[in-house]
């Protein structure tokens, strides 16, 4: 390292030490003892915790003992380079996203573009100031960290939407608990529609060059007040529904379909839809929540009354089917509507909807209560027009 950048160095060091600077945990790799000394007292006297590798080797066990914050990883080094250090960090678990500054004496742009290859993140040439060295960990360690705090909104609200989905699940037949519920759930799309839009428009400012962080920043403001909303939402339908455990009991699933006729008989002659069965000839046994079955079935199949609304009258019916597929009994229900759009594998994701004012939950309510009761569900349009959803669930003796 040449003089000029010593002396920045430990200038910028020193006011760093009493400037409140971002913290981190660095790992220096550098095979050259006077630079790595150098730069680790430096990047320490700026407040950040560094560790040590004189070569590559030592290098990957440092951090996969311990994953940092940061790399900062000289190029060129005896035995293992940086490039393939770099290329094995990135291939280790828990270490594929931690960024990596590389330094070089080399500065041409072949060299820039390998590091980038291997997933380097920025490269910085030598010999370089401390200014410059501090101002891009400080940067990307903010880059990370805002990466993460994205990560865990996301994980949050994956997790809220899944117990939203539980708790639904568990509606009872009161009429005025169900219109009090959808009400809950079209206000409550609004803060998460926000906070996937206010995501999206984070990582767009991220990848920015330079990246805009303040506006990061303020994003992630918004990201909070809208989880919070969100969150009491939520709260308020937990108050709303008493929910209680699911009672898994031996049931036929000719049964059960048939129920589900009885209730949607009064619903189909109004829509004028013809609702027929196909029973298997012979008891179908399941275990499984007679309440959660139903609701299953109700789902699938004002979902194809629903797909009928423009066909003339007629020409609209839905069928429900029973049979048995080796250990398993299967469901399936078919209309004789507009069939699923291009794209239709993502039909039980929450919230997509193909409906100009669906809310894109009741298949997704379907799916979560088949697979907990260890069962599997899919969707397919039928070769002479319309759609079908079925779903199969482990046979009982």
């Amino acid at each position: 390292m040449d003089q000029t950048g010593q002396a920045g160095g430990t200038q910028v060091g020193a006011q760093g030490a009493h400037a409140d600077p971002v913290r981190g945990d660095i790992l220096v790799v550098e095979d050259t003892p006077a630079s790595l000394q150098l730069l680790s007292r430096l990047l320490t006297d700026a407040g950040y915790r560094v560790r040590e590798a004189p070569n590559g080797e030592l290098a990957l066990w440092s951090a996969q003992a311990q994953a940092p914050e940061l790399v900062l990883l000289d190029v060129r080094m005896p035995g293992i380079d940086g490039y393939e250090v770099c290329s094995r960090l990135k291939r280790m678990p828990g270490l594929d996203e931690v960024p990596v500054i590389f330094l070089s004496a080399h500065s041409d742009t072949d060299d820039k573009l390998r590091g980038f290859q291997v997933g380097g993140v920025d490269f910085i040439s030598k010999p370089f100031q401390f200014e410059e060295v501090n101002a891009r960990v400080q940067s990307h360690l903010k880059i990370r960290r805002l990466q993460q705090q994205l990560a865990a909104h996301n994980d949050r609200l994956q997790k809220e939407s899944r117990q939203r989905l539980a708790e639904i699940a568990h509606l009872n037949r009161n009429a005025s608990a169900t219109v009090y519920c959808a009400a809950l759930m079209h206000e409550l799309n609004q803060p998460l529609a926000a906070i996937m839009s206010n995501a999206e428009a984070a990582e767009l400012f991220l990848k920015m060059n330079p990246p805009q962080l303040d506006d990061v920043a303020e994003i992630l403001s918004d990201i909070q007040r809208d989880d919070r909303r969100a969150s009491d939402l939520i709260q308020r339908m937990r108050e709303l529904l008493k929910k209680s455990d699911p009672v898994v009991q031996k049931l036929d699933l000719n049964d059960v379909v048939r129920q589900v006729c009885t209730l949607l008989s009064g619903e189909a002659r109004m829509r004028r839809i013809v609702l027929e069965m196909q029973l298997a000839p012979q008891v179908l046994p399941v275990a499984a929540d007679p309440i959660q079955l139903q609701q299953v079935l109700i789902n699938l199949v004002l979902n194809a009354f629903d797909a009928m609304a423009q066909l003339a009258d007629g020409a609209r019916a839905v069928c429900l089917a029973t049979r048995r597929n080796g250990n398993t009994a299967e469901v399936l229900v078919s209309d004789q509507g507009c069939g699923f759009p291009e794209g239709h594998e993502r039909v039980f994701e929450s919230f997509f909807t193909t409906k100009p004012h669906g809310m894109g939950l009741g298949l997704s309510i379907a799916a979560a209560i088949v697979q907990a009761h260890g069962g599997s569900i899919w969707a397919r349009n039928n070769a002479d027009g319309g759609a079908t959803v079925g779903f199969a669930l482990p046979g009982q003796p």
